[in-house]
């Protein structure tokens, strides 16, 4: 099987979803979402955070907010920031704004090594297929990525 970006949408429609969604801007709801089983147990994954409608980009339009990765668990890496993502003027403009335009927000996560050797490549290298379709990386994305493969065979 061949991984690139024309079939990149295809391939994160396998990601696993979370069973709870963000549909407000509190840190309650950020807390249940970072909090649930499976983000206790989702280790050494690459995860992608999903708005319900799409959202217009340089070109096209995508659902996909923001591109991370972790080796702790979910939980561990973002239930500590759930006050800050609620409650910071800028987390907090951009989520709302999210949510009241384009619904809730869905993590979704896959183990990280078909994507790459390490947890920093496997990221960069959904990051690069993202910006192969949209001339852009994800709205919620400060980092870019030096990873360049067009195709992975796997």
């Amino acid at each position: 099987m061949i991984l690139n970006y024309q079939n990149f949408y295809e391939e994160i429609e396998t990601f696993e979803t979370f069973p709870e969604k963000i549909t407000e801007v509190t840190t309650e709801c950020f807390k249940r979402v970072f909090g649930c089983e499976m983000a206790r147990t989702s280790k050494n994954i690459v995860y992608i955070w999903r708005a319900e409608k799409r959202i217009k980009r340089l070109k096209g339009e995508s659902d996909i907010i923001y591109i991370g990765q972790t080796k702790q668990s979910f939980r561990d890496r973002h239930y500590k920031y759930a006050n800050i993502h609620a409650n910071s003027k800028a987390n907090k403009l951009k989520f709302q704004y999210i949510i009241t335009n384009f619904k809730s927000i869905s993590i979704t996560v896959a183990n990280f090594i078909k994507y790459g050797e390490t947890l920093q490549k496997a990221e960069g290298q959904l990051l690069w297929w993202y910006f192969q379709n949209h001339c852009e990386f994800p709205p919620k994305n400060y980092t870019q990525t030096k990873i360049r493969n067009n195709t992975i065979i796997i």
